[in-house]
């Protein structure tokens, strides 16, 4: 379940992790979604179609609760509240995505 919030990479080939969580786009009221994240050589594809049409993809690797990569393809950073919980900002700064599993808003420890 977790796969993605810890940055786990796949040893052995490509893996794919589909999961219920929450997300909020440009500090906007939470909505469901369902993610789906395909990892292949450290590469995190996550994608998230949002309850009522809307669709988010990050694409990126992870470094100690730090991620980089490109957020709906602009340069994007995003780090690790708590597990369980991220937050992604494009780099000019004009989309903010965060996501979290159900009861994890405010993460785990």
């Amino acid at each position: 379940m977790l796969l993605t919030a810890i940055g786990l990479a796949c040893a052995a080939g490509p893996a794919l992790a589909q999961d219920q969580v929450r997300c909020a786009i440009d500090y906007a009221p939470d909505r469901a979604c369902t993610m789906t994240d395909h990892v292949e050589d450290g590469v995190h594809h996550m994608e998230f179609r949002i309850e009522g049409g809307q669709q988010v993809t990050f694409v990126g690797r992870s470094q100690t609760g730090w991620w980089s990569g490109t957020l709906n393809g602009k340069p994007a950073m995003g780090y690790e509240r708590n597990r369980g919980n991220l937050v992604f900002s494009t780099v000019d700064l004009e989309t903010s995505f965060a996501w979290w599993y159900p009861g994890q808003e405010h993460g785990a420890y």
